[in-house]
């Protein structure tokens, strides 16, 4: 099933992480990684029966492939987000990809293996890559010019833009409703911070306040005919209160039609 640019829908989607260092989220829950976190995530989308596309590492579908392969039992599209979030990343290494590079994923040459990795991993239980978010949105025009070419067709990690558009043989699919992270956990409670797309280092507001603000954008975009399309992170939710606010979420979201990152079509 494809969806039209003027027909509204939404499309949810997660990031899925193996280890990430320096997780408090995972340290917290006790997670190594964010398959658990995941299943519970899709659990509750499939009671509200919505369709969802999950990005993940592929490090994680070569450490447990049955456990991915299990996940064609929800109605999910799973997408790339690098191999294994540009590995070991020091302070140092980050400042000079992006001095150098102009983003964190670093060389072409890097970001061509770790595609290829990354798309390899995917073949390996029987799935076609078609979708991609970088992690930590750090794409450049490389990385686009490069998943053009293994075949990627959608990617999404560009933010704060309204309209999907298209560009040198990829759809984008901009998130244009304010991140969980970015918005509601990182940084001290900053009440009188009202920019969905600032930076973390700004301030958070409340879950709820967050809530009122994603459910008044995708309004605005119903209204506007903008497809919303939302990033919400499985182990932020799980973290946060154990899904009881994204059972919230999916509740509010399931009025809605639904759809997958690949339905789009202009």
């Amino acid at each position: 099933i494809s969806h039209s640019a003027d027909f509204f829908m939404i499309y949810i989607t997660g990031d899925v992480h193996d280890s990430i260092n320096g997780s408090w989220e995972q340290r917290k829950t006790g997670y190594c990684d964010d398959l658990d976190s995941a299943i519970k995530f899709l659990e509750i989308l499939k009671k509200n029966k919505i369709k969802s596309t999950l990005f993940l590492n592929g490090s994680l579908i070569d450490k447990y492939p049955e456990k991915i392969k299990k996940m064609s039992n929800y109605d999910v599209e799973l997408g790339g987000h690098t191999y294994e979030n540009f590995g070991k990343m020091s302070l140092l290494k980050n400042y000079y990809n992006r001095k150098i590079f102009g983003c964190v994923y670093g060389s072409a040459s890097y970001q061509k293996k770790d595609i290829f990795a990354t798309k390899k991993a995917f073949s390996g239980v029987g799935l076609r890559m078609k979708s991609w978010r970088t992690h930590a949105f750090s794409s450049n025009k490389e990385t686009f010019r490069l998943l053009e070419g293994y075949g990627v067709k959608f990617v999404s990690d560009l933010l704060g833009q309204n309209m999907p558009f298209e560009k040198n043989g990829l759809i984008h699919m901009p998130i244009n409703i304010p991140v969980d992270q970015n918005t509601i956990s990182y940084g001290k409670l900053c009440p009188e911070n009202r920019d969905p797309f600032a930076s973390c280092v700004k301030g958070r507001i409340s879950p709820k306040e967050w809530f009122e603000v994603l459910k008044k954008r995708v309004a605005e975009n119903e209204k506007r005919k903008i497809p919303s399309i939302i990033l919400i992170h499985p182990m932020t939710m799980g973290f946060l209160d154990n899904f009881k606010l994204f059972e919230e979420i999916a509740k509010f979201i399931s009025k809605y039609q639904s759809g997958k990152i690949s339905d789009f079509r202009f």
